[in-house]
């Protein structure tokens, strides 16, 4: 029987400690005890709206110039019709196309095929975040003997698209910030959502002082390795196949790319499988190269022009 793995996505890593030392003046201490107090964000892209909260200056209202006159009264402008109004010959911008959504709970039709697949990026490269190497690659995966617990999601879209899977479910493992950034490889489903303790750990990178164990915000599910593509299937590659009337057009990783768990449709799912077992050639490669040829050559005939 496996003894106990400890996870790869939290092994913790000591930081370097650097010595700061202070030459300010107490004028400039003066400075800095008015100054506006800085929210922390986190490092991680996709935060929750709730949690990016601004200090307000509470002194700007209690001083005032008791001197100065009062405001002058400014003209009224005549009305202007509104901007968002489209004119009648532009044409209107095409609405964003919603994810997909699974028929059933079971996220299976009639059939027994999955409806909805899924899409989890991870970092492979080593990154600090807090104290502990967040890094974790499909290699990783691959070496675990248990399922891996997918926590330090703290995003709600990503979160209700988690609660959505079922046991069983596919899922694409996506390096991202890599060199380069992809889809690598298929995972699957093995523990459907449960809370995410990471949450409520002091000393997580991913810590949340706002989820409480009586009312959790945040849940992961857990993954098991399937497979390694020989090569990434790289974003540019993926892009050059939504372009307008693309295969992969309204996929949401390219419509939502800040998104860390996303949705993939059953034809999108098939179509970059047959871009990493070769089935489709090198058209979006070669697309994107003279989307990028035209371009360079229209920005250099109008620096000639000018």
């Amino acid at each position: 029987m496996a003894g106990t793995r400890r996870s790869a996505r939290t092994t913790a890593s000591a930081a370097p400690k650097y010595t700061e030392t202070n030459d300010s003046s107490s004028e400039d201490e003066r400075l800095k005890r008015n100054a506006k107090k800085l929210t922390r964000k986190r490092a991680r892209k996709e935060v929750e709206d709730e949690d990016e909260d601004e200090d307000e200056d509470e002194d700007d209202d209690d001083v005032k110039d008791e001197a100065s006159p009062p405001p002058k009264k400014t003209a009224k402008a005549n009305a202007r019709p509104s901007k968002s109004a489209p004119k009648p010959d532009e044409p209107t911008k095409a609405a964003a196309v919603a994810p997909p959504v699974p028929t059933s709970e079971t996220n299976r039709d009639a059939n027994g095929e999955q409806e909805v697949y899924w899409l989890l990026k991870a970092e492979p490269l080593p990154r600090i975040e807090n104290g502990v190497n967040v890094a974790f690659s499909i290699d990783d995966l691959q070496k675990c003997t248990e399922p891996e617990p997918w926590g330090g999601v703290r995003n709600p879209q990503a979160r209700n698209n988690m609660q959505a899977m079922r046991v069983g479910d596919l899922a694409f493992f996506y390096h991202s910030n890599a060199k380069p950034s992809g889809v690598v490889g298929v995972m699957r489903i093995a523990k459907e959502a449960e809370v995410d303790e990471s949450a409520f750990d002091l000393k997580d990178p991913y810590y949340d002082a706002k989820s409480v164990r009586e009312k959790p915000k945040w849940y992961c599910v857990g993954v098991e390795f399937v497979r390694k593509f020989a090569d990434v299937v790289d974003l540019a590659r993926i892009k050059g196949f939504a372009k307008k009337g693309g295969e992969l057009e309204n996929m949401q990783l390219v419509t939502n790319s800040r998104l860390s768990v996303s949705r993939v449709r059953k034809e999108e799912w098939d179509f970059i499988l047959g871009l990493a077992d070769k089935q489709i050639g090198n058209k979006g490669i070669e697309e994107n190269k003279k989307e990028e040829t035209k371009a360079a050559a229209a920005k250099e005939a109008t620096v000639e022009n000018e």
